[in-house]
C-alpha cells in the first residue's frame, strides 16, 4: 500500500478518536491537530484542515444533542455569540499579552479543576426530554454568567485555544450548576459555531487540503456519533472519566509548552 493511503488511514484513525473525546469532553484538538501534522502538513494547512473536519464532527454532535433535548439553548446560544466576540478579544489580546503567562496560570488552575470535580459532586442529570431542571436562578443572572462564560473563555481560544470546549463544560458545572451531560451539550453548540467562522477564514485563505480533510470529516463523524452514544449511555459518569483524560493531556500539552518555551527542550 502506497505511504500516501497509510497517511490517511492513520490520520482517521486519529481524528476519529479526537471526535469521541472531543463529543464527551472538549479537548479533541490535542489529538486531531498534531495527527495532521505527523502527515507532513505545514501549522497552517494543519489548523485549516483540523477546523475543516471538526467543525463537521461537531454539528452531527449538536444535531444528535438536539435532538435528545439535552441542549439548554438559552444559555447555549447566549454563551455562543459571546464566545464569537471573546475570540476576537482575545486575538487583539494577543498583541499585548504574553500568551506565555497565561499558560503558567491555566497549568497552576488544572489541578485545583481536577480537584474540584474529583471532590465536589457535579448536578446529576434528569431522565425525560428537556434534560436537567437547574437550581433556581434569575433569567437575568443565568444570562449574565453564560455572557462571562462565554467572553472569557472566548478570549482563551483566541489567546491559546487548547482545551476551550472542557473549559466551557468546567465553568457550566461551576456556575451555571447544570449536570454534565447538559453542559457538554450547550459547549457543543460554542464549539460550533468558533469552528464555523474559522473554517470560512480558512477556506478563503486556501488553507484546507481536501484530500486529507475530506476522509478525516467522515472519521470525526463517526467518532462524535459513537460519542454522544457513549454519553447518553453512561452519563455524568462516563463523562466524569474522560473529562479527566482531557484535562491530563491539556496538562502536559501545555506544561512541554512552556518547557519549550524556556529552552528546556
Amino acid at each position: 500500500m502506497p505511504a500516501e493511503y497509510w497517511n490517511v488511514a492513520g490520520l482517521c484513525l486519529l481524528t476519529g478518536l479526537a471526535g469521541f473525546i472531543d463529543s464527551i469532553a472538549g479537548g479533541g484538538g490535542l489529538i486531531s491537530l498534531p495527527a495532521y501534522l505527523l502527515v507532513g502538513l505545514p501549522a497552517h494547512q494543519a489548523a485549516g484542515s483540523n477546523k475543516f473536519s471538526a467543525g463537521i464532527g461537531v454539528s452531527l454532535a449538536v444535531a444528535r444533542f438536539g435532538l435528545k433535548g439535552k441542549i439548554m439553548w438559552r444559555e447555549a446560544l447566549t454563551g455562543m455569540v459571546a464566545a464569537l466576540a471573546g475570540g476576537g478579544v482575545g486575538s487583539l489580546l494577543a498583541v499585548y499579552l504574553s500568551a506565555t503567562v497565561l499558560k503558567f496560570i491555566i497549568v497552576g488552575m488544572l489541578p485545583v479543576v481536577g480537584c474540584y470535580l474529583l471532590l465536589h459532586g457535579v448536578p446529576k442529570a434528569r431522565s425525560g426530554r428537556q434534560g436537567w431542571a437547574p437550581p433556581v436562578q434569575s433569567r437575568r443572572r443565568r444570562m449574565v454568567i453564560s455572557v462571562l462564560i462565554g467572553l472569557l473563555i472566548g478570549a482563551y481560544d483566541g489567546l491559546v485555544g487548547p482545551g476551550t470546549g472542557t473549559f466551557v463544560i468546567i465553568a457550566s458545572v461551576m456556575f451555571l450548576h447544570i449536570d454534565l451531560l447538559s453542559a457538554s451539550a450547550n459547549a457543543k453548540v460554542i464549539n460550533f459555531a468558533s469552528n464555523i467562522a474559522s473554517v470560512v477564514v480558512f477556506l478563503l485563505n486556501g488553507a484546507v487540503v481536501f484530500h486529507y480533510a475530506v476522509p478525516a470529516a467522515a472519521s470525526t463523524l463517526l467518532g462524535n456519533y459513537l460519542g454522544v452514544s457513549y454519553c447518553m449511555k453512561h452519563g455524568a459518569g462516563g463523562i466524569r472519566k474522560i473529562l479527566f483524560i482531557v484535562l491530563s493531556m491539556l496538562f502536559v500539552k501545555l506544561v512541554y509548552d512552556l518547557a519549550v518555551a524556556s529552552g528546556v527542550f
